[in-house]
């Protein structure tokens, strides 16, 4: 196989993402801490990220089908100036519901990279009749990401010593810089396959990935697990600095030194996913595992004591969702066609903001009114039982193809 390091579509996409991962990094470990010294509740934290996946679910398909009409690349650059103007109206924002406005703005811009990106990388290694790269490429895109995720994280964490609201200045300009790169680099020298919906009208489009996505039993099963899933960690997404911060007195640096880790947990488990690959032959058995270890260390998280402990359980759980992620992509892409992959692949980010956007709601109202340990003892145990449910509708086993 050849290596990634020359191959200039797999390089563009893999920088991109480590850019693009760096500039959001800068308020990953001090997002929470700075809308309760805002005055925000648990709950109204929630609320207010909940905007943010309820406009992604009704943004995610028109955008989708957006990139797949009119070019993939100006998806993904004018998402990043989308989420430059988010950033910095959290910078100015100093009242719930102008945080509520900068998370809108912000969702559409993430809906208009979710799926686009990846639409373009599949369909340009296809191009370069280097299709099968992209599972390769995929697992080292979480170690892109996780590098980008730690090094941004752990400079915010440094600003947000200092000041809470100086992370979401640096977080803009990186991302403006991600938009300029993309702007550059990301091009399409692919001919991308036309089809009758892509001449149709947007609706038309949606409708019609909407449907085929449905009835494909295959994409619509691995697409409720996402939501699923997405559903059950979303309280541990919103709550882990507060706990550590309340339980263990974490500062913002040491809150921005858990993220390392936690980003380092997350690539271990994409390097790992390709062993599973070679374990488990049975694509069901590969996408189930994953969630049990995650369900499992979420479970054992809240219930035990113990700062060497608990977080060896809480990036046991990261490690988990690590290994999901490459399996996951790898899945969707083999069973969707070239003229629809942005739609459909923004359409199962649709059902994840989905499953999110309900444990959103769910998680902060059980935080706030029984604590964080409850309410993370409760998401562990629904996805314990929603990979149950998974493994008992999926009866037919089907054999995980090689790349």
């Amino acid at each position: 196989m050849k290596k990634l390091t020359i191959n200039p579509v797999a390089t563009i996409y893999l920088f991109f993402n480590g850019l693009f991962s760096f500039a959001l990094a800068f308020f990953f470990a001090t997002y929470v801490p700075f809308l309760v010294e805002k005055g925000m509740n648990l709950w109204q934290v929630n609320v207010i990220n909940s905007f943010f996946m309820l406009f992604v679910i009704l943004a995610e398909m028109p955008t989708g089908s957006f990139a797949d009409r009119f070019g993939r690349h100006h998806s993904i650059t004018i998402s990043c100036f989308l989420l430059m103007i988010s950033f910095l109206m959290y910078y100015f924002s100093q009242s719930f519901w102008l945080f509520v406005l900068a998370e809108i703005v912000g969702a559409i811009g993430q809906t208009f990279v979710s799926g686009a990106a990846e639409a373009w990388l599949v369909d340009s290694l296809k191009a370069r009749d280097e299709f099968y790269l992209k599972e390769k490429v995929f697992r080292q895109e979480l170690t892109s990401k996780s590098i980008g995720l730690m090094i941004g994280c752990l400079l915010g964490a440094y600003l947000g010593n200092i000041n809470l609201s100086w992370p979401w200045l640096a977080t803009a300009f990186f991302m403006f810089l991600a938009g300029i790169f993309s702007l550059i680099f990301i091009k399409e020298n692919y001919v991308r396959e036309t089809s009758k919906d892509s001449k149709s009208g947007f609706v038309k489009q949606v409708s019609e990935a909407w449907h085929y996505g449905v009835k494909n039993k295959e994409l619509l099963y691995i697409m409720s697990f996402c939501g699923l899933m997405a559903l059950s960690v979303q309280a541990l997404n919103m709550q882990w600095t507060l706990m550590f911060k309340n339980s263990y007195n974490f500062s913002s640096l040491n809150l921005g030194y858990l993220f390392v880790s936690i980003s380092i947990a997350v690539a271990l488990g994409g390097k790992i996913s390709k062993k599973f690959k070679n374990w488990f032959k049975n694509e069901k058995l590969l996408l189930i595992i994953p969630q049990l270890i995650t369900a499992v260390a979420i479970i054992i998280t809240s219930q035990i004591n113990g700062l060497v402990l608990v977080t060896s359980a809480f990036l046991l759980h990261e490690f988990g969702r690590g290994i999901f992620s490459p399996l996951k992509q790898d899945y969707m892409n083999n069973r969707i066609e070239s003229e629809k992959r942005a739609t459909l692949l923004s359409l199962e980010s649709m059902f994840t903001k989905l499953g999110a956007f309900i444990g959103l709601i769910a998680s902060g109202f059980l935080a706030n009114s029984f604590g964080i340990n409850l309410t993370w003892f409760l998401s562990g145990l629904f996805l314990l039982i929603g990979v149950f449910i998974f493994f008992i509708i999926i009866k037919k086993p089907v054999v995980a193809k090689t790349p």
